[in-house]
């Protein structure tokens, strides 16, 4: 029989978070749980691996939508370059007029871009700005309407990281004990400006007494560990340091997601499938929706790692053909052959098409993809009109679901029903079935790049509920479908409302949206089923 994790008597109760430590009784549970299991309860553990280093693994069973972990950052600051922001809250900055003179808030004492006087006063910009200000240095950032961001801001993240081995030690070794890979990073033209400009400002201007190679691990640190972290509203885009988080590894199909809540910043992973105990827990480093060759490029040049996840290496990108192309020689008509790489892991494998054997050199998929990303990026986001354009324009070039047309009909989906001009209420019967059918399109990939309870899957079903509920709300007024019809049509759409709400529940800002969808069809079935 187990032993009590308190006073090694045999024990039968076991503690309802992690189901890996024993009470004999409620009591010696709560003396535990003040005693530090509290922190220490978790379903999961880390493990290190000579091939994939130090990872995270589930220690039980995880449910989907499951909390697998919620933790503060450790340190967070702004990206290398940015627009001007609050140093101590992240929002972005808007100019105030003085003196005819259009500027930003200024701190009294170092001279950065502030909010106001409070944020000024901030326990996170106190330590940074009295090191300023002893050293006599004023920051120069002014107000530039045509400012497309400042590298001045380089600076901040590392400084605060440096100044935790004093006042927090034990962070402070935390955040150095993880991976950097300043070596690959070191010669890059990035790091050539950080040396003459970061060290320099570390080293000369503010006198703190650090090694080259320690300034530029910390900033290299920064750039392989931190999460991008967006709030809600967009009004804040900053960096931070999760350190358990950041033992997770990359896969391009994970088995978790993540979100950011609360002043605290706090980052709560979810499981987004059911995960089996022993089964690693992974993270997505990239975008779901970005072609194998984009995202292992990004991969690449950012994380400095070559993704070999199995839908990397899987050619049609578990049948997706994200990234695919129609054979030029034998595609005729209905009759279309793909255009598959003859290895997806490596870069400059040749392309082959699977019928007629048609080879093409990887640099031009290369070329012609980025070509078309840039007709993508040229089109107006307001105008379905482009979009549905772009999409015609090459569907004899590229499979309904590579991920330029996927991005083309995501946009679709948000245009229609939401925009003004393209609400529900103004979308005439054809484009409202438009964007059921993209709906349901865009549900199959989420399927099989995304699967589970991903915020992907939690907004399409928000979207072809609300489409669906119009659809059946205009047969019926036509006669197209019995009350009886109606009803059931509208009781499958709160099936998938209710799914939605189950993933998007825990997202910031939805709870109330969600609660008004879910009242709203609910009295619109009531009064269906009475009429």
């Amino acid at each position: 029989m187990p032993a009590c994790d308190v006073c090694q008597k045999p024990a039968n109760q076991t503690c309802g978070g992690c189901k890996s430590v024993f009470y004999c009784s409620k009591d010696h549970q709560k003396v535990a749980w003040k005693d530090g299991h509290k922190i220490n309860c978790r379903p999961f553990k880390i493990e290190y691996s000579k091939n994939i280093g130090r990872h995270m693994v589930a220690s039980r069973d995880i449910k989907q939508g499951e909390v697998i972990l919620r933790e503060k950052p450790a340190v967070t600051g702004p990206r290398m370059a940015c627009l001007p922001h609050c140093l101590s809250c992240a929002r972005k900055l808007e100019p105030i007029e003085n003196n005819n003179v259009l500027d930003f808030y200024k701190c009294s004492k170092c001279n950065w871009p502030m909010c106001d006087a409070e944020c000024e006063k901030s326990e996170v910009h106190k330590e940074e700005c009295d090191l300023m200000t002893s050293n006599q240095y004023k920051c120069n950032i002014q107000y530039d309407p045509t400012d497309k961001g400042q590298a001045a801001y380089c600076v901040i993240a590392p400084l605060r990281v440096l100044l935790m081995k004093k006042s927090s030690p034990g962070q402070f070794e935390s955040i150095m004990n993880l991976e950097s890979h300043l070596e690959d990073r070191i010669h890059t033209q990035l790091y050539k400006v950080l040396k003459a400009n970061l060290v320099t400002f570390i080293v000369q201007v503010l006198k703190l007494p650090f090694e080259e190679e320690t300034i530029l691990r910390i900033a290299s640190i920064f750039d392989t560990n931190s999460f991008d972290v967006r709030s809600a509203d967009g009004s804040k885009r900053f960096r931070g340091i999760y350190v358990t988080a950041s033992m997770m590894n990359h896969n391009c199909r994970p088995n978790t997601r993540h979100l950011f809540v609360g002043d605290d910043n706090a980052m709560i992973l979810i499981a987004t499938v059911p995960i089996k105990k022993g089964e690693e827990l992974t993270v997505t480093y990239t975008q779901s929706l970005w072609c194998t060759l984009d995202r292992r490029k990004h991969l690449k040049s950012i994380k400095y790692f070559d993704c070999c996840c199995n839908r990397c290496a899987d050619a049609t990108e578990f049948e997706t053909y994200l990234g695919s192309i129609y054979c030029s020689i034998c595609s005729n008509g209905d009759s279309k052959t793909m255009m598959l790489s003859t290895n997806p892991l490596s870069e400059t494998a040749p392309w082959k098409c699977a019928k007629c054997e048609h080879c093409i050199e990887s640099r031009q998929m290369f070329w012609g993809n980025n070509a078309l990303k840039q007709d993508l990026k040229k089109i107006n986001k307001t105008n379905p009109k482009e979009f549905e354009d772009f999409i015609e324009n090459y569907c004899k070039t590229l499979h309904p679901k590579n991920h330029l047309i996927i991005q083309a009909k995501l946009a679709l989906m948000q245009i229609y029903g939401n925009y003004n001009g393209y609400t529900l209420t103004d979308l005439p019967d054809y484009l409202l079935k438009r964007k059921i059918d993209i709906c349901f399109e865009l549900l199959e990939v989420a399927d099989q790049l995304e699967p589970g309870w991903t915020k992907f899957r939690g907004n399409i079903l928000l979207e072809l509920q609300a489409a669906l509920v119009m659809q059946s709300k205009r047969d019926f007024e036509v006669d197209k479908i019995t009350k009886e019809g109606a009803q059931e049509q509208l009781m499958e759409s709160m099936v998938l409302l209710q799914e939605a709400v189950q993933i998007l529940k825990v997202e910031p800002q939805m709870k109330l949206i969600l609660e008004q969808k879910v009242n709203e069809l609910a009295t619109l079935i009531d009064s269906t089923s009475s009429n």
